[in-house]
């Protein structure tokens, strides 16, 4: 070989050095780049329900997450310089993106909304016996739902790492520290010109309290917009202005006199039904994860609640089968606090835990209830979102009892049979609620009793081992929706369970009889299930939007042995309801029969009046009515036909939120604690 051979070789291998580096800097990036999509784009998650795509969104999204990774590239390359281990800090740097994309993915399935740091405050909650089982699950669903494709960009470097681990350069990289500033202040301005951009289309077309991370997710990046968060702690809450208080007096319903949007009609505070439970006993129960889907209907030949379906048929039970769940991210909190204030949440806030940092009043149920015993209960910690704390202080109960009381009473070695695992089991907490309101009504009280079941509780798992007489039947789900199939069967388990429990306490010979109680049994919230399992349970394929319906319809029972307001709805027919409503419209319903005249206002309708009424996700805001479906992110995402959508009523309803999420936010972040 003579020199000029040798040199030609020396150049041709310098260059396939060169693109080796030149290969995995252009995979990081794209690989990478793509990779945010799964926080953004309804095609590759089912959960996520898109703000509309406009030119400047893609353009921005896409230099701010170029430039935070970016960013990141060049600090390798001035602190390493070596492109072996550069190439070893962007792997390290790509499992990270990764896992959070993945971890985020996770948030969004369970919350139906984009994670911020300011509704971080769920960490705050134990795990109550949740914990071993979900981190399963999430590993299942690593596989099972293909979330580990997000961990793609990661693994194709790693092979490019591998393969070409011998043909790195092994000379420090050359750095031009002129290019190297010029190239760190346009990333900056790349990053800084798509947060402003973000903030100020957030401003001008979204004035909601909740889904600023989704904006800024769509229109800063997603990296761009969690460094903001996590780096330089910027808050994007819609803290909205004091609200003046003809605003918000617009929309109440305490009053003598107002028109019902929906169609236009006069209807007032009093009606024939005003009062008609007064001087009655209340027990109240709030079924966890409970959905209509499973009530009236059979699947694979197994009818799933044939007991309370029985019930429905008699004329003291009535079903309200359009109704729908009004929670944020607090979940179970979030039901509670609708059911006892009549108020919808924002969305973001665990208004539970912000309890623990500003002083704010609350008129709620408690306050009407004042003459009567009133007790809550809840079979987890009694620390669990706050209620121990919450209950009694911001809801008015006398006295809310958990775990914690429970094994002090019923110590778990002694009566092994009253637990289900770790929990309280709905049986017993049922009777244990009972005989509270059957010795105050002894003493010679009233009582209010709310009490929340624990199952069935995310993630679904497989009682026949821990509950006697669980007997599971086969919807034919197979293994890859056995989530599902379990839940099915729990609550085809707690029906049986919650119909003996009504039959007793109404029984006078019972030892658990509760004279003169009417009974309310309503869903919290949907069980965030894949749409996939229901299109393998209904045996058909569902719309977006009929999945997100499905996942917000809850069941609301009125169960009264009494007879009362069977009396007062004669010519009611059939005694299985079926106009839309929300559980905020529950706590006007019960103002209204027990005749409290308090003045503190109310938005919701009497559910037994035929006033129409709607109902709105605080999450991804679709509106629901009787006639159409609308979302008011996206309208791609919207159904109706086009003879029934009414923008004025949308309109109303986009109003009316604004100022009541202003109202409660100025409520609550008002007056910080001391």
């Amino acid at each position: 070989m003579d020199l000029y051979e040798f040199i030609d070789e020396c150049i041709e291998v310098n260059e396939l050095k060169k693109h080796i580096f030149l290969w995995i800097s252009i995979i990081y990036f794209v690989l990478n780049l793509l990779n945010t999509l799964f926080l953004t784009a309804n095609g590759l998650n089912q959960y996520v329900i898109p703000f509309n795509l406009t030119f400047g969104s893609l353009v921005f999204s896409f230099l701010g997450n170029f430039a935070i990774l970016g960013i990141f590239y060049l600090i390798g390359i001035i602190c390493i310089k070596r492109e072996k281990w550069i190439t070893v800090y962007l792997l390290s740097i790509t499992l990270l993106l990764n896992v959070a994309i993945i971890v985020l993915q996770y948030y969004i399935k369970n919350y139906k909304l984009a994670f911020s740091i300011f509704n971080f405050s769920l960490i705050k909650n134990p795990t109550g016996g949740f914990g071993k089982n979900v981190f399963l699950d999430w590993v299942f669903e690593l596989f099972i739902n293909y979330r580990i494709i997000c961990i793609i960009p990661f693994v194709v470097l790693l092979i490019c790492f591998i393969v070409n681990r011998k043909g790195f350069i092994k000379e420090k990289c050359s750095i031009s520290w002129k290019k190297v500033f010029c190239m760190f202040i346009l990333l900056i301005g790349f990053s800084i010109s798509s947060y402003s951009y973000y903030r100020s289309s957030l401003k001008k077309n979204w004035q909601y309290s909740t889904e600023y991370a989704q904006y800024g997710c769509q229109y800063a990046g997603v990296y761009n917009y969690y460094v903001g968060e996590f780096v330089f702690h910027i808050d994007n809450r819609i803290l909205t202005p004091e609200q003046d208080d003809k605003d918000i007096e617009e929309y109440n319903k305490n009053k003598e006199s107002y028109v019902n949007v929906m169609d236009g009609k006069t209807y007032s505070n009093k009606d024939n039904q005003t009062g008609i439970l007064k001087g009655k006993n209340l027990y109240v129960i709030q079924m966890e994860s409970t959905m209509s889907f499973c009530f009236e209907h059979s699947y694979n030949g197994i009818e799933v609640t044939p007991y309370l379906n029985s019930l429905f048929q008699k004329e003291n039970c009535f079903y309200f089968d359009h109704v729908y769940t009004t929670v944020g991210v607090g979940n179970t909190s979030d039901a509670e606090f609708s059911f006892f204030t009549g108020l919808y949440p924002t969305g973001d806030m665990t208004i539970v835990w912000e309890w623990e940092e500003y002083d704010f009043e609350l008129l709620t149920l408690g306050n009407y209830f004042k003459d009567y015993k009133t007790y809550s209960y809840n079979g987890t910690n009694e620390s669990f979102y706050n209620h121990n704390n919450f209950h009694e202080s911001a809801y008015g109960i006398d006295n809310f009892r958990g775990l914690e009381t429970f094994e002090t009473e019923y110590p778990r070695e002694k009566y092994p049979e009253k637990y289900l695992g770790y929990w309280i089991s709905d049986s017993e907490i049922l009777k244990w609620a009972a005989q509270t309101a059957k010795q105050e009504h002894q003493n010679g009280y009233n009582s209010f009793s709310f009490v929340e079941t624990i199952t069935p509780h995310n993630p679904f798992y497989d009682l026949s081992a821990a509950l006697p007489g669980y007997i599971k039947d086969d919807f034919d789900l197979g293994m890859t929706y056995y989530q599902l199939e379990n839940y099915i069967n729990q609550v085809k388990y707690d029906d049986k369970l919650l119909y003996d429990f009504l039959m007793d306490a109404s029984n006078p010979n019972s030892e658990n009889y509760l004279e003169n109680t009417v009974f309310i049994l309503y869903g919290d919230h949907g069980n965030g299930l894949s749409k996939g399992a229901y299109e393998s349970l209904f045996k058909r394929k569902l719309t977006a939007l009929e999945y997100r319906q499905l996942l917000l319809n809850i069941p609301v029972i009125f169960y009264d042995p009494t007879g009362t307001i069977e009396a007062s709805t004669k010519g009611m027919d059939p005694n299985i309801l079926s106009m839309t409503k929300s559980n905020t419209d529950l706590h006007r319903t019960v103002v209204n029969l027990f005749g409290f005249e308090e003045t503190y206002p109310y938005y919701g309708v009497n559910m037994f009046s035929g006033e129409p009424s709607y109902s709105y996700d605080p999450k991804n805001f679709d509106i629901i009515t009787d006639d159409f479906i609308y979302n008011a992110k996206n309208e791609e995402f919207s159904l109706f036909k086009a003879a029934t959508l009414n923008m004025d009523i949308v309109n109303h309803i986009c109003e009316k939120r604004k100022v009541l999420d202003g109202y409660l936010n100025q409520l609550v972040y008002t007056k910080e604690k001391k």
